[in-house]
């Protein structure tokens, strides 16, 4: 039994059962990885951390372990050991750093490949060596602008006898994605990447393997001449993209959606009014369809690390006053576009569907984010067409 299947069972929930559903479509996926391919030929290291991208990691390995993909990363210990118990024997990227000497030992003794990005770790490591000649397998961490994990690539420690208790088969960087002049930014990163590898060359440190493009660099200046690329949520078909010459993104397909039911259809007359606050003010004789599905699934959920700008704000609610019905978001039920009525509750919707044939029990189609949809939602893969 998988992790994902437990963490269901812990909720107990029958109401998400009957109400959402996250669907993931294996057949997209195999296209955006051929798509990701079609712009490199190096050797492509799956992402499945945060639960296979809200997939289910289960769910995630199942489907890349039959598209050709042998090299994985993961973010945390409990998701580097849930892929060796599903049964894989690829290697494995743990992209954090472990403080924990047991989670060393047992990361160690199941062939997990450390990130190594702080002179702190080396006594952890090195005792892991001692105790059991097992030479921990690590990849470098260089820090060359994201500002996060990594040794600083212009000062690099001078490492003594690092080889003798390691085995140091690659070396990595993140890129910032800074939206302005991405390019250039990728471009400088290289740049010190590059130079850092050549000061630990220069030591007798190996670099072995070289990474540097995540999905978003992918797709946006490629593999950057690299020996590997990372992809996760291009996989997914939501890769982001910076400029205006991407290399193959809108040839993308969204992978995951939400699912739910329409629960009930009701008339209402014109002049009454839907949902929270009163907000909507029906302008006709209206039919709308109840579905029970909201916040809590995920829907029109965004990071929040991400403030508008006030001038970016202020022609936003511009706009949304001006012209409201551009800016109404919007759902796909039979094949049509149907408007949210009101404000989106937290477990219930109001859709719009006086224009559109519908009926209770059709199925409404919502865009989402996986990472943001919340674990007790059931995950359902379609069967590979």
């Amino acid at each position: 039994m998988s992790d994902e299947t437990i963490i269901l069972t812990d909720y107990d929930n029958a109401v998400y059962q009957k109400f959402s559903r996250l669907v993931i479509s294996p057949w997209a996926i195999a296209h955006n990885l051929e798509v990701i391919r079609s712009i490199t030929s190096r050797t492509i290291i799956a992402v499945v951390k945060e639960n296979g991208y809200g997939m289910g990691g289960w769910n995630a390995y199942r489907i890349l372990k039959n598209l050709d993909i042998h090299f994985y990363a993961v973010e945390n210990t409990r998701e580097a050991l849930a892929l060796r118990r599903f049964g894989c024997t690829d290697p494995i990227l743990l992209l954090s750093p472990v403080a924990e000497y047991k989670e060393c030992l047992e990361l160690a003794g199941q062939d997990i490949i450390f990130t190594l990005e702080a002179k702190w770790q080396l006594p952890l490591l090195q005792s892991v060596y001692r105790e059991t000649g097992i030479r921990p397998r690590v990849h470098i961490k260089i820090e060359t602008g994201m500002g996060r994990y990594g040794f600083r690539w212009n000062q690099l420690p001078q490492f003594k006898s690092l080889t003798e208790y390691l085995s140091v088969e690659g070396c990595f960087t993140h890129l910032a994605g800074r939206p302005k002049n991405y390019r250039r930014q990728a471009k400088l990163q290289r740049q010190r990447f590059l130079s850092a590898v050549s000061a630990l060359e220069a030591m007798g440190i190996p670099s072995g393997m070289k990474h540097i493009a995540n999905s978003s660099a992918v797709m946006t200046v490629g593999d950057l001449g690299m020996d590997a690329v990372r992809v996760g949520s291009a996989l997914l078909g939501k890769a982001v993209v910076y400029g205006k010459h991407p290399l193959g993104s809108r040839h993308l397909k969204c992978a995951v959606w939400l699912e739910a039911s329409v629960y009930e259809i009701r008339s209402f007359p014109k002049g009454d009014t839907i949902g929270y606050h009163s907000r909507l003010k029906l302008k006709r004789d209206s039919r709308l369809a109840l579905v029970r599905i909201g916040h809590t699934d995920g829907i029109y959920l965004k990071y929040a690390d991400y403030p508008e700008g006030f001038f970016h704000e202020c022609l936003h609610l511009l706009s949304a006053r001006l012209w409201p019905g551009r800016c109404r978001k919007t759902v796909i039920i039979n094949g049509r576009r149907a408007p949210l009525a009101g404000v989106l509750g937290v477990a219930h919707m109001m859709i719009d569907v006086t224009d559109i044939s519908c009926r209770t029990g059709d199925t409404v189609t919502l865009e989402a984010n996986p990472l943001l949809v919340h674990p007790a939602v059931p995950r359902v893969v379609l069967p590979d067409e």
